[in-house]
């Protein structure tokens, strides 16, 4: 069976299943001597290679020999190394994407904050720390209510040093853009995480 790719589609080395580039974790090498690492924003320089952000594929990839031939140079870096990196990448990617959303007033913070926004129908995604308390069931299922997704990610006090408090439990993302991007992002590093 020939699949043919569309500019917008690649087939991941790892499980050669076709998707679209979006959704694919990048790969390029760099440097001297070059070494592999992840490119999640797809800006890197160079040829890349594409995988799905899952441990499988990765590791698949390296041990196919797809990434090394694509590539054009050796890997000596493991599936667990390089998923780990690509890990840290998309979670710094999401504390960016948050810190934007806070300078451009598109966040709710807090548990007050968050229900205000639910009510005013303005909350697009939910974030709610893994280790939060109380009335997370409540804001969960308000915002399953109304439509909205919610992700369970990071813990209270890395949210709270993110916004200059000791403690946050529950975001609410106000625009639609962010929320998708955030989404992706936390879900890649999820999908990886718990692969590898």
């Amino acid at each position: 069976m020939n699949e043919t790719v569309s500019e917008s589609s690649r087939a991941c080395a790892g499980c050669r299943q076709t998707d679209a580039r979006e959704v694919l974790l990048r790969f390029v090498a760099g440097g001297d001597p070059p070494q592999l690492a992840p490119d999640i924003r797809r800006r890197a320089p160079g040829r890349g290679v594409s995988v799905h952000p899952r441990f499988r594929c990765v590791d698949a990839a390296l041990r196919s020999g797809a990434m090394r031939r694509t590539l054009g140079v050796g890997v000596s870096a493991s599936a667990r190394e390089l998923s780990q990196a690509a890990v840290g990448q998309y979670e710094r990617r999401a504390v960016g994407l948050l810190v934007a959303a806070q300078r451009a007033r598109k966040l709710a913070l807090g548990s007050e904050a968050v229900r205000t926004a639910i009510a005013a129908h303005s909350v697009q995604l939910l974030l709610v720390a893994q280790d939060a308390e109380g009335s997370r069931e409540d804001l969960v299922h308000a915002a399953a209510r109304l439509g909205r997704g919610c992700l369970i990610w990071s813990n209270r006090e890395d949210l709270g040093r993110l916004f200059g408090r000791a403690v946050l439990s529950v975001i609410g993302v106000l625009d639609a853009g962010i929320a998708t991007e955030l989404r992706h992002v936390v879900r890649c590093a999820t999908e990886l995480a718990e692969d590898a």
